[in-house]
């Protein structure tokens, strides 16, 4: 990949960009040039090694030799984003910090997009929109930007506080967003050791001690869907499952009460999707009976069901304990997402040759 960029002189980076990796040959490069080449060029990049085992090391050493602003971490092993991203919090010199997903890359102005909105609001972090790629073809899928929105204390926890509990009002990832390095230093964070949801959870944490939060109406992140993350994942549903212990002691921390019901609906939906999943990608029926079994024994399909009402029929058939009827459901839907994406994978197929 051919990749031009100016070269900058030294001085004090502003911005400190953190990419975690681990075996992203296949796109790291992209994601490395579309920081490099931000037309405003006071930026740090911090690339952490979380042990690649295939060329994505090389690749940043190649970037790393040819631009000073680009710094390379090694983790002795793999110990998964978390820790890999905190690692890279250690070593910021920048006021100013964005994370990145390897997989992912950004538009040409984003950086300076964020910064110009940072800078002249005094905000503590501010959220970009995003467009959603398609692996392999590079097509724009969709666009996420909503309207120009400054918010501040006490409004901004009161009303907003709730993003994180199953109520999209706020992005609860760390991607596209730029954050005040003090904000950081006001919270003693520590890695959470998932590895799905992390984001969420540091966001979570830093969310009470922000005091004013803006959301800009342009596009300043590309997420790569299909990537890395459409493949299952055996830890995802146990990962998910902590954080809604971790989210029921912050509402209880916070006596957030109206997070309650919301937390519970978004933890049954998780149950239904692992299930589609399961039949998805070809669990035995035995393995998917046996996780269900587990479940409901242990009182947690009970719980999350517990004072709530919502009118979907996954929800009915798991709040009457209706499990026959939950599985038949979940089967049909992994059915017809299956059909689907063949469809879609032939059809552009087709396009390729067009």
């Amino acid at each position: 990949m051919n990749c031009k960029y100016k070269l900058t002189g030294g001085g004090k980076p502003l911005i400190s960009v953190i990419v975690p990796f681990y075996n992203v040959d296949r796109y790291i490069e992209k994601c490395i040039c579309s920081i490099l080449r931000q037309s405003y060029e006071n930026i740090e990049l911090i690339l952490v090694n979380d042990a690649s085992t295939d060329n994505s090391l090389d690749i940043c050493r190649k970037y790393a030799r040819k631009d000073t602003r680009v710094r390379i971490i090694e983790q002795p092993k793999n110990q998964g984003v978390d820790k890999a991203r905190f690692r890279g919090l250690e070593t910021v010199t920048g006021e100013y910090i964005m994370f990145v997903d390897s997989d992912d890359y950004l538009p040409l102005n984003a950086v300076a997009i964020l910064c110009q909105e940072i800078l002249s609001s005094g905000a503590d972090i501010v959220e970009g929109g995003m467009c959603r790629v398609l692996d392999s073809w590079g097509l724009i899928k969709k666009k996420r930007v909503c309207e120009r929105l400054e918010i501040e204390q006490p409004t901004l926890f009161q009303d907003y506080f709730i993003s994180f509990f199953g109520i999209n009002k706020l992005g609860v990832n760390l991607w596209g967003k730029l954050y005040k390095k003090g904000l950081f230093d006001k919270v003693k964070l520590k890695p959470s050791g998932m590895k799905m949801g992390e984001d969420l959870l540091m966001n979570m944490y830093l969310f009470p001690f922000v005091n004013k939060y803006v959301m800009t109406n342009h596009c300043v992140y590309c997420y790569r869907y299909g990537g890395l993350t459409s493949q299952f994942n055996p830890t995802l549903y146990s990962d998910l499952k902590k954080q809604y212990y971790i989210k029921m002691d912050m509402l209880a921390e916070y006596d957030y009460r109206k997070g309650i019901r919301s937390t519970r609906i978004e933890m049954c939906n998780i149950f239904c999707s692992h299930l589609i999943q399961m039949y998805r990608f070809n669990k035995s029926e035995q393995e998917i009976n046996l996780f269900v079994e587990e479940e409901k024994l242990s009182g947690f399909l009970d719980e999350i069901t517990n004072e709530v009402e919502y009118n979907t029929n996954s929800f009915l058939f798991l709040k009457n304990g209706d499990m026959d009827n939950l599985l038949e459901y979940c089967r049909e839907v992994a059915e017809r997402k299956k059909l689907l994406r063949t469809i879609f994978r032939w059809v552009f197929s087709l396009l390729r040759f067009v």
